[in-house]
């Protein structure tokens, strides 16, 4: 096979003057044809390349250097079929590569200059006698005799065209030869007019080079006509991806130079904060200044291969192939962050004016063409389709025994795993911006807190349509309502649609979680917009025909007592394609959920034989070790945790019901609440060692009292409070409306196991607890909350702010001024406060409270004042229970039997405990584990860490 190095078809004999290359004239090639020129005459596509006659102004000619060479100073060289062929240089390969480059070779002549080295020499001056040149073949396709000819382009003039056209609307050094590489080729952004350059040949023709000029217009057509169809049609492929990667070069000038440069320069800073400028830029223009870089390698690289190898391009696939590859990386990272960059342009430019300006600014004819930056910032997006269309075109003009037919595939290859494996981030980028566009529109309730966590990563839009809601008012019994649904991947929205695209929230957001579907195949319902007039004694037809509506049905609980919907598709088949949606989006929902928990259920073991059911219990450590006490009607076991053959029946009481029972941490003291009084049992006479054959049971009797038997004890508490571990339990008053709060402060006492004299012994008559306060406050308190000097009593209508010792208390919460008693938060409070809505009080920050209520919460300062501008959050259940593990509170629902998890901060709903009839164990010490009864049985809550 021959090498295409230097692949030139159909060119057979070349003149080589052996005279050095300044003097010499330049050579010519003819065409390899197996038929000569009848005439025996030169050829018409080079005649004006015909040796002059010796000169007649009495100058000698020139001495002719070189031997072999016949009486006319050329040597010539014959056809061959050998690999020799391809290494000996053609008639476009006669430019000294020294001279590329240099002031000696121009594009465009030297205005100053007279002749220029590679400038024809006029007949008149020319020294030497040049024979005439070999017969050259015909071309096969021959012009009609009447038909005008084509101006005939020497090669010289044709190889200045080419520089001509490299030059063409630059602002660069000349493009330097093979052998010097000092200076890059880069295209200046300043473009010129449309005004083309004209090149002023030697047969005194001109040639306008201009940035569509295509290849055939710079070589002489004798040569386009001896090349086979397909090759004529390669050469052009060739000349259009270099022409194209030149314009693309420039294109990518403007955004670094144009853009990126003058934003980061600009002072004042178009954004604000200065802070956001580079991470704008890093946003929105990504990886193009990588990019542009390389490009403008491989412009560099084309260019000079062009003037290495003109007319003929062998192939460029090598140079492509080296650089693309190179820059895959920093395409894909773009490509994927397209959808990001144009978003964030757009929505920069609404509501940013300096930067709507400076845009606008550079929006010129000489700079960009009029063009805004959105179009920059799609050209690398497009620019591998596009490459690849075109190679892709390439190779079906690429003969069969090209190298190109092996390395073409391979670029082409590289090139689309580029763009098929961007598709998919684009697609997402292209979601997310829809969802934030979803968004940026919606309108809530005014006050509430919706927080559908949209700048969650994995957020996305499933789906969206329209959907119709039966309404019945005044005039309207049989109305129907249009509504906007979006399906998101954590919610459910209704949306009616208003003026510049928002969408008005119709009702409150429906989670996944708690989305279920009732029904989907109801029978279709009658739609008639208007109903039939009577007028004048007569009916009248519909104003617009009946249509069916196919109803489906979705429910907030599937229990029962939740918000119920029915909505109707227009079609059935719009039916089935919301429920598709939903069924797929709650499988995607509850696998990511299972996934990444907040709260992870552990089961702990419990009494093997144990046959009543668990009214109460308690995690904590005991010498050391993880226990867990149990209480049932009647009994309270013990034993270690995770070791069910440990457990021993430790209290046992005749009379009364157990309700509660926990430990005081440090003291060894366990507490029980029993038919309203409380009994304290000392864990250091039940459990003095390890071994459970050594544990003893006690009962009513061996238990020191600490209520008053006359008060029924409602709730008991452990907590810190002014430096201080205390006991406080509470006592509804018999007669009023009151709270009897008892505050005891547990003592350190030795065990009747340790008593080993009389003084020891005196030691057990002293009371284990000491009264520390006592407070009555309005209302029956359910709850306490412990802080720093305070307490906050959970009443009737509010919350109680008291201090131990201290009989003045203050109820909250207070409303400031400017907040209007029409207020949403002002009306749920006093609407729901007379249902015994409050929870408790929980501190969220060093200054900032949150009041918990069944129906949501509010905030409020230290002081009680609500805070937040009055915002409100909303439960998505009703719950009977609240418990506050920051920065979690979770939301206990007994009747529906699960549990929502929310972040007090910025009220996000983040994952729903379900787990089959969950019943939460009322807590009695502030950082006590969270315990609930399943249909399993006892529970352990464990907050995970976020890996």
């Amino acid at each position: 096979m021959s090498s295409f190095r230097r692949w030139r078809q159909n060119f057979s004999v070349a003149g080589r003057h052996r005279s050095s290359p300044q003097a010499a004239v330049a050579p010519q090639s003819s065409l390899d044809h197996t038929a000569a020129t009848p005439t025996g005459g030169p050829s018409d596509a080079y005649a004006e390349l015909r040796p002059a006659p010796p000169s007649t102004n009495g100058h000698p000619p020139h001495p002719i250097v070189g031997d072999r060479q016949d009486g006319d100073g050329y040597e010539w060289e014959e056809d061959s079929e050998g690999e020799d062929m391809d290494v000996q240089p053609d008639a476009y390969s006669w430019v000294d590569p020294s001279l590329v480059g240099s002031a000696n070779l121009r594009g465009i002549p030297a205005a100053h200059s007279t002749t220029h080295p590679l400038e024809r020499i006029p007949s008149e001056q020319r020294p030497l006698r040049i024979p005439p040149t070999p017969p050259i073949p015909p071309s096969p396709r021959r012009r009609p005799s009447n038909a005008p000819r084509p101006p005939k382009l020497a090669p010289h003039d044709s190889y200045n065209l080419l520089l001509s056209f490299q030059s063409h609307n630059t602002n660069t050094t000349p493009p330097t030869s093979s052998m010097d590489h000092s200076s890059p080729y880069s295209p200046s952004i300043q473009r010129s007019n449309s005004t083309a350059e004209a090149y002023q040949s030697s047969d005194s023709h001109k040639r306008v080079v201009s940035v569509e000029t295509e290849w055939y217009e710079l070589v002489d057509q004798s040569v386009v006509d001896s090349l086979p169809k397909d090759e004529q049609r390669r050469q052009g492929l060739w000349w259009e991806l270099i022409k194209a990667e030149r314009e693309y070069v420039r294109d990518l000038a403007t955004m670094c130079q144009g853009f990126v440069e003058p934003l980061r320069n600009h002072h004042p800073p178009i954004l604000q904060p200065e802070s956001r400028l580079d991470a704008f830029i890093a946003e929105v223009f990504s990886t193009i200044q990588t990019i542009y870089e390389g490009h403008t390698r491989l412009l560099a690289q084309l260019a000079e291969r062009q003037r290495n190898e003109w007319p003929l391009l062998t192939s460029s696939t090598d140079l492509f192939l080296g650089v693309l590859l190179e820059l895959m990386p920093a395409y894909e990272a773009y490509m994927k962050n397209y959808p990001f960059a144009d978003s964030r342009v757009r929505r920069e430019k609404g509501k940013n004016p300096a930067f709507k300006e400076f845009l606008s600014d550079r929006n010129t004819l000489e700079l960009t063409q009029r063009r805004d930056v959105t179009v920059f910032l799609s050209r690398p997006v497009t620019r591998l389709p596009r490459t690849l269309l075109l190679l892709e075109t390439l190779v079906k003009y690429t003969p069969a025994d090209h190298p190109d037919t092996e390395e073409l595939p391979t670029l082409i290859h590289v090139l689309a795993q580029a763009v098929k494996g961007s598709q998919p981030g684009i697609e997402s980028a292209e979601a997310k911006i829809k969802l934030w566009n979803v968004a940026e529109r919606l309108l809530f309730k005014k006050g509430e807190i919706v927080e559908l966590d949209m700048g969650e990563p994995k957020r996305s839009l499933v789906y969206s349509g329209y959907v119709f809601r039966r309404v019945r008012s005044e005039t309207a019994w049989h109305g129907w309502q249009d509504l906007h649904a979006f399906l998101l991947d954590n919610y459910f929205l209704l949306t009616r649609d208003e003026e510049h695209g928002k969408h008005v929230v119709v009702s409150r957001p429906i989670p996944l979680d708690f989305l279920h579907v009732v029904s989907f195949d109801a029978a279709p319902e009658r739609r008639s917009d208007f109903m039939t007039q009577l007028r004048g004694g007569t009916y009248e037809p519909r104003t617009t025909p009946e249509r069916l509506m196919w109803p489906f049905t979705i429910s907030t609980s599937a229990r029962g007592g939740g918000r119920s919907y029915t909505l109707c598709a227009g079609t059935e088949q719009g039916r089935a394609a919301w429920k598709d949606k939903i069924e797929s989006a709650q499988i995607l929902r509850r696998f990511d959920l299972e996934s990444n928990r907040i709260f992870a259920s552990h089961s702990i073991s419990t009494p093997p034989d144990l046959r009543d059911p668990i009214l109460s219990a308690d995690a904590f450590s005991w010498l050391g070790r993880r226990t867990v006490a149990v209480a049932t009607a009647r009994s309270v076991y013990v034993g270690w945790r995770n070791d069910s053959t440990t457990f021993r029946e430790l209290v046992r009481l005749q009379l009364g019901i157990i309700s509660m029972v926990t430990i005081v941490p440090d003291f060894g003291w366990l507490l029980v609440v029993s038919s309203g009084n409380l009994l304290a049992f000392s864990l250091r006479d039940m459990m003095p060692a390890s071994d459970p054959a050594t544990w003893v049971m006690l009962g009513k009797v061996q238990a020191k009292f600490m209520s008053d038997p006359e008060k029924v004890v409602a709730f008991v508490r452990v907590g810190f409070t002014k430096g201080r571990l205390l006991v406080v339990h509470a006592a509804h008053s018999r007669n009023t409306s009151n709270t009897h709060l008892y505050f005891d402060e547990p003592l350190l006492v030795l065990s009747s196991s340790s008593t080993t004299n009389l003084a020891s012994s005196q030691q057990l008559d002293k009371p284990p607890f000491r009264r520390f306060a006592q407070l009555t406050l309005p209302g029956h308190c359910t709850d306490l909350s412990f802080f720093r000097q305070t307490i906050a009593a959970v009443a009737e209508k509010q919350f109680v702010i008291a201090e131990p010792g201290n009989p003045a208390h203050t109820s909250i919460p207070t409303f400031p001024p400017d907040l209007s008693e029409r207020a949403p938060v002002v009306r749920m409070i006093n609407a729901h406060g007379a249902k015994s809505g409050a929870l408790g009080m929980y501190q969220i920050k060093e200054n900032e409270f949150l009041l918990v209520y069944t129906w949501g919460a509010c905030y409020v300062t230290k002081y009680g004042e609500i805070s937040r501008s009055g915002a409100y959050l909303r439960w998505n259940l009703t719950p009977s229970y609240a418990l506050f593990r920051p920065p979690h509170i979770l939301l206990f629902d007994e009747s529906g039997g699960r549990a929502e998890v929310r972040d007090v901060q910025t009220g996000k709903m983040c994952e729903v405990v379900d787990l089959g009839g969950l019943k939460p164990v009322h807590l009695a010490r502030v950082d006590a584990e969270v315990l609930g009864l399943t249909a399993r049985g006892l529970v352990h809550l464990v907050e995970t860490v976020e890996l």
